[in-house]
């Protein structure tokens, strides 16, 4: 049978809610050129067969293979966060429909998706509180959320609490150190953006985000050299950032005035 045929019998085993069977079809169908572009909807369609059978996981890896073979196509990134949004990771399901409003911004079914998900983010992070939050990633989500949002200050308080939840000197710990560096960036608070940074370069010297943010507070500060120290240390560690070889000319040029 050809990708056509398998692909038409999953389509009707799933008008019949035979969803387990359509996964069947869609897979022989998909296993005969697994990376082509037609792929796209073989994939998509199997998502929506794992998403009715509450199977949100494998869901996911289906909707990300779809937009891995079609990018520029609604229906992956809607897939995406439908699977996402089923397992209340809220936040990564509305970039993913912020994503499906790029190929077709005036999607009605779109629209009201991500309506709805902004109303759960707002309610949640409304009610959430450091102390409610029980572990690190709780801590960090919402505090993601809140920098998304423009809300610096407390956010910085939910990555504080990340860093409280935080047992050991770990990548993540590192990390929520950074986070907060951004927060105080963000309300020109330099000299708590250094002592954040070297927090977090204490854990890991080649932490780059805790490099490049305090090279961004000393050249705030006009300690120029000691800037153009970490935007050369950015440099070899991550080559080819436009800010980073912009900050260097910024700290050489005024080094030597």
């Amino acid at each position: 049978m050809s990708v056509d045929q398998f692909k038409t019998k999953g389509n009707d085993a799933f008008k019949v809610k035979n969803y387990r069977e359509a996964i069947d079809w869609y897979t022989k169908a998909i296993d005969l050129d697994p990376s082509s572009e037609g792929s796209g909807a073989l994939y998509s369609n199997r998502a929506a067969s794992l998403t009715s059978l509450g199977e949100f996981n494998k869901a996911l890896d289906d909707a990300n293979n779809c937009i891995r073979v079609r990018p520029d196509w609604l229906k992956g990134h809607f897939r995406k966060g439908v699977a996402l949004e089923s397992l209340n990771r809220l936040d990564e399901a509305q970039r993913a429909f912020q994503d499906a409003l790029k190929t077709e911004p005036a999607n009605e079914e779109v629209q009201t998706r991500l309506t709805a998900i902004n109303a759960n983010i707002k309610q949640r992070n409304e009610k959430s509180t450091p102390q409610s939050c029980k572990t690190p990633d709780e801590a960090r989500i919402v505090g993601n959320s809140l920098f998304g949002q423009g809300k610096y200050e407390q956010a910085a308080v939910f990555y504080t609490r990340a860093i409280e939840l935080t047992s050991g000197n770990t990548p993540e710990k590192a990390n929520y150190f950074a986070n907060r560096a951004a927060c105080h960036q963000q309300t020109h608070s330099y000299r708590q953006v250094i002592a954040d940074c070297e927090e977090a370069l204490l854990i890991d010297p080649n932490h780059v985000k805790g490099l490049l943010r305090r090279a961004i507070a000393y050249e705030g500060l006009e300690k120029w050299q000691q800037a153009l120290e970490d935007y050369q240390a950015v440099n070899r560690l991550s080559p080819g950032m436009s800010n980073v070889s912009q900050g260097v000319l910024r700290c050489q040029r005024a080094t030597r005035n």
